[in-house]
């Protein structure tokens, strides 16, 4: 056994069948026409503008939305990367293969983190990933998921093991890749956190004062430069990113709006946002991997009976596992985090285990001295137990699949209709901010009135945020033709027949509206002169 992993390693053939592995289960829920989430839509014709060398510094496809005259692209560098899958037929089929490359890089890197931890059996708790099916959903939308979590384990390996070059160039590209690069300054403040854990509880009262007096003039300078050195490159880093940026100093204010108002604050009590901003269950978190959450629970039972064995990367992992914990019961979109922070816990954990078990002891002491009637029946209960388990990542594997609501051509035909029928940048008033990144993808020809979050409309007019929420969700049922002409400059009109039944029933109460267009997907109308 030994030669074969002495083999594999020196090929790096593990690393081979580990990304090919997962590559063919991410090409598996890839494989279909569906795009899983509307802002795959968006990723895409921005990775065509850059393709053809335009940079976009605002978004006028935005009318009523604070990007209108500012736009920032945070995830610049993650559509520079998705150019070269755009040379496919059809560039949303390039970027769904991208995504399953992406993926399958990050579980690798994973490993590779594991390995340079010293993590025992890293292959199996890596290719474990496929097995998370809440994880997964995540990681199969056409999002920076997999990219942020791969940074983010080369964040972990050059804080712990002092790459101070490396780290610097991880804060300067975590900013172009996502705007979610804070998360690299909350990684490092746990490892201080962890760090300061660690070594409380392995500190020795009974010292005597001359070593207190030795170590706090040697090693703690040296721990203390360390951790200064630590923050001041990864801020420094994080820093330029911002500045030698072509969106600077517009990009400060869009980060406030995408981390600040969207992220953390959270206007979801004022209007409706998109579902990955609001909480998850602890039930619907636990059900989407038990396997994990049971795993974790073993670790933490077994250590915490021997709290001095506990390593600092266990710490580290288990105190960013439940932070997210407590974000995703908030936004269950922070599940994309706690799963892989929780399996990086595991596999520390299990190493931290390994060391303080005596195997040999056990066997010797305990299993051989029982009688063999008790021997069958523990077996029988472990096999039992680890069926079940096996049982529950199969099923969590095979029924992870991608929402059927955005097929790749949704709203290709009302698009092309609407770009020969309509005016050059006339606006449409469109009854769903989720629809822009579809319209806007299909049809550049004509403006409309907000996308991505509704929150950019908030900040743009928040009484006319109002009034278009009250419009769409068919509160206003009079006049609705002044009112859109007048206040979004309107006069065609956009809407999706499964969605806000009653604005439907309300336009067409209106004699002044006339429906113009019909299909499957959506009704278009057309306001009289």
């Amino acid at each position: 056994m030994k030669k074969i992993i002495t083999f594999l390693k020196k090929y790096y053939l593990d690393y081979i069948f580990l990304f090919i592995l997962s590559f063919i289960y991410y090409t598996f829920l890839q494989y279909n026409n569906y795009i899983g989430d509307p802002d795959g839509f968006y990723h895409t014709k921005m990775t065509l503008f850059l393709r053809e060398g335009i940079l976009l510094k605002s978004l006028p496809w935005m009318q009523f939305s604070s990007l209108k005259e500012n736009f920032t692209d945070h995830q610049f560098l993650y559509h520079i990367i998705l150019i070269p899958f755009t040379f496919i037929k059809n560039p949303l089929i390039g970027i769904k293969i991208a995504t399953i490359f992406f993926t399958s890089s990050m579980i690798t890197t994973f490993y590779y983190l594991l390995k340079k931890l010293k993590i025992i059996w890293p292959w199996l708790f890596s290719i474990l990933f496929i097995t998370i099916q809440g994880l997964n959903f995540r990681l199969a939308l056409i999002k920076t998921n997999s990219l942020s979590l791969l940074i983010i384990y080369l964040l972990i390996y050059a804080i712990f093991f002092k790459k101070y070059k490396l780290l610097f160039s991880l804060g300067f590209i975590f900013v172009y890749l996502y705007g979610g690069w804070p998360l690299a300054i909350l990684i490092l403040l746990f490892y201080f956190l962890a760090d300061f854990i660690y070594k409380k509880i392995h500190s020795n009262k009974l010292k005597l004062f001359f070593s207190k007096i030795v170590y706090f003039f040697t090693k703690k300078d040296i721990e203390y430069s360390n951790n200064l050195k630590l923050i001041t490159v990864l801020l420094l880093g994080i820093l330029m990113g911002l500045i030698i940026n072509p969106y600077w100093p517009h990009n400060i204010y869009y980060y406030y709006q995408q981390v600040i108002q969207i992220g953390i604050i959270n206007l979801g009590q004022k209007f409706i946002v998109g579902g990955e901003w609001y909480g998850a269950s602890l039930q619907k978190i636990i059900s989407s991997a038990p396997h994990l959450f049971f795993f974790a629970n073993i670790v933490w039972i077994t250590l915490i009976l021997d709290i001095k064995k506990i390593s600092k990367k266990t710490w580290f992992s288990f105190l960013l596992s439940f932070f997210f914990l407590l974000l995703t019961v908030k936004s269950s979109r922070y599940i994309e985090y706690f799963w892989p922070f929780t399996m990086l816990f595991i596999a520390s954990g299990f190493t931290d285990i390994n060391k303080i078990m005596s195997w040999e002891k056990i066997k010797k002491n305990y299993w051989q001295k029982q009688n063999k009637y008790l021997k069958i029946y523990l077996s029988s209960i472990i096999f039992t137990f680890f069926l079940i388990i096996i049982i529950s990542m199969f099923e969590n594997t095979v029924k992870t699949k991608i929402p059927t609501d955005w097929p790749i051509n949704k709203f290709k035909q009302s698009s092309v209709w609407l770009k020969n029928n309509t005016e050059e940048k006339e606006i449409i008033f469109h009854d769903s901010w989720s629809a822009w990144p579809l319209l806007f993808y299909n049809n550049t020809n004509n403006y409309y009135l907000i996308g991505l979050d509704p929150t950019f409309m908030y900040n743009f007019n928040s009484e006319l945020h109002q009034l278009y929420i009250d419009i769409t969700n068919g509160k206003i049922k009079k006049n609705l033709s002044k009112i859109i002409k007048n206040k979004f400059n309107s006069n065609i009109i956009l809407v999706e027949k499964e969605k806000n039944k009653e604005f439907f029933k309300n336009l067409n109460l209106d004699f002044n509206i006339k429906k113009v267009y019909e299909n499957d997907e959506v009704s278009i109308y057309k306001i009289k002169e």
